[in-house]
């Protein structure tokens, strides 16, 4: 009994050891899962946009519809094609012929037929190029999008990084306000400072403190955005490491006019817009060839058995050609040319109006990016008069003479807002970059890898 004891609680113990390594590897490996799962999310901007553009919904619908119109494409293509038809036929059949005969056989028939178009005036070749235009049209709509969610992207993630050095640079001037607060309210205490500074400062800090919550609320706004266009929120940590992307300088013009030409010939809605006049003009062709006759080849073969009365197999075989002509439709074709002319027209018109359009959004573009990149240059200047001010008024401290706090509070304020803004409008300057080579019609998945 005693063994069986002994070996009783043996077996416990090795039981309760191997259920303590077991939950050990359990944890261990969960906790490997878990941080492989989370060093697996790449936060690179060129990874982001690359995943963004295979999976969007947006590129996805777009896609669909290209693939769509290029099936229609190959149908119209298919008229060029023989048609081939096969009949079967069988049944009964009760033939009274005047001479009071009767005859009733059981009859069968098969025929096979073969048409070939051979002159259409455009019945064929036109919805041929009416598809092929709607190809290159869905084509162009298709980049349009691409780049418009590449674009979204892009700015996206440049927010977010912008955000947080505002919310940085935020939180460094309130913590020097809080720190030159708390130097005037020990001077008030011993009776070397006055209370009127002392609540100038705090009125000061109240401002920094408002301009750091007002900056906190544009990170999350950043951040939400973000959401919105990858689908997931980057952690706090994740934002840390995030950081800006050049622009490629090589995709960038040297002049305005330089931008609006390219623009010209590269933006997908002005490309989408000249598509549909090359679809038009072959919808117009299509209405125009019911005007002329069309001309078919026709070759039959037919096999009966038992037919008209005639007992007995009967093969018969026809080759032939075929001409119809329609000489009057109620004045359909009429109306249908001049339908597609309206059309033409309209489109014409709209490729116009989008030029001026895209026009105006490129200069503004440029507007911008010129814009900012002097106030870079006056951003930076003033950052180095502020700094130059702080070292004359600390010398000044430190040789005796008095330096009120409040002087060395508005040149830290100054200082620290000059350089928050400078780098604000340079993240600003790569966002305006983008812009601008999207107007051009530019942007690709790839585009921030150059």
């Amino acid at each position: 009994m005693k063994f069986l004891y002994i070996r009783e609680r043996a077996l416990k113990s090795l039981f309760k050891v191997n259920l303590i390594v077991l939950l050990a590897c359990v944890i261990a490996f969960g906790g490997v899962n878990v941080v492989n799962a989370q060093e697996v999310r790449d936060l690179k901007l060129d990874s982001l946009l690359e995943e963004l553009v295979k999976s969007h919904d947006r590129i996805k619908a777009s896609e669909a519809q290209l693939e769509s119109v290029k099936h229609q494409l190959e149908s119209a293509k298919g008229a060029w094609l023989p048609q081939v038809d096969a009949t079967i036929e069988g049944g009964k059949e009760n033939i009274k012929k005047p001479d009071n005969k009767e005859t009733q056989f059981t009859r069968n028939e098969q025929t096979i037929s073969a048409t070939q178009q051979l002159l259409d005036f455009g019945a064929v070749s036109g919805p041929v190029d009416a598809a092929a235009g709607q190809v290159k049209e869905y084509g162009a709509l298709l980049s349009q999008t691409k780049q418009e969610i590449v674009a979204l992207g892009i700015t996206a993630y440049l927010r977010v990084v912008r955000s947080r050095e505002l919310v940085k640079y935020a939180k460094r001037s309130e913590n020097s306000v809080k720190e030159l607060s708390g130097m005037q309210e020990v001077l008030v205490e011993r009776g070397a400072g006055y209370s009127y500074e002392e609540l100038q400062v705090k009125g000061q800090l109240a401002g920094a403190q408002s301009y750091r919550v007002t900056q906190e609320r544009e990170l999350q706004a950043s951040v939400n955005n973000f959401k919105s266009v990858f689908g997931f929120a980057p952690t706090e940590e994740e934002i840390l490491l995030m950081d800006t992307v050049p622009v490629p300088r090589k995709y960038l013009p040297g002049s305005l006019d330089d931008a609006i030409a390219i623009a010209f010939d590269n933006n997908p809605m002005l490309l989408e817009t000249q598509y549909s006049l090359e679809r038009l003009e072959g919808d117009l062709r299509t209405q125009r060839s019911g005007y002329f006759p069309q001309l078919e080849a026709v070759l039959e073969a037919e096999r009966k058995e038992n037919d008209q009365g005639t007992s007995g197999l009967r093969y018969e075989q026809r080759g032939t050609l075929a001409i119809s002509y329609n000489l009057f439709s109620g004045m359909q074709d009429t109306e249908n040319i001049r339908s597609v002319k309206s059309e033409m027209t309209s489109a014409r018109r709209t490729l116009l109006d989008r030029r001026r359009t895209v026009e105006e959004s490129v200069r503004n573009a440029w507007l911008e990016l010129t814009t900012l990149r002097q106030n870079s240059e006056l951003y930076e200047t003033q950052a180095n008069i502020t700094w130059e001010f702080l070292g004359l008024v600390k010398k000044k401290k430190a040789t005796g003479e008095e330096v009120r706090l409040l002087d060395i509070l508005v040149g830290e304020r100054d200082y620290i807002n000059a350089i928050s803004a400078k780098v604000a409008t340079d993240i600003d300057i790569i966002i305006a970059g983008y812009t601008l080579l999207y107007e051009m019609g530019l942007i690709t998945e790839d585009i921030t890898e150059i």
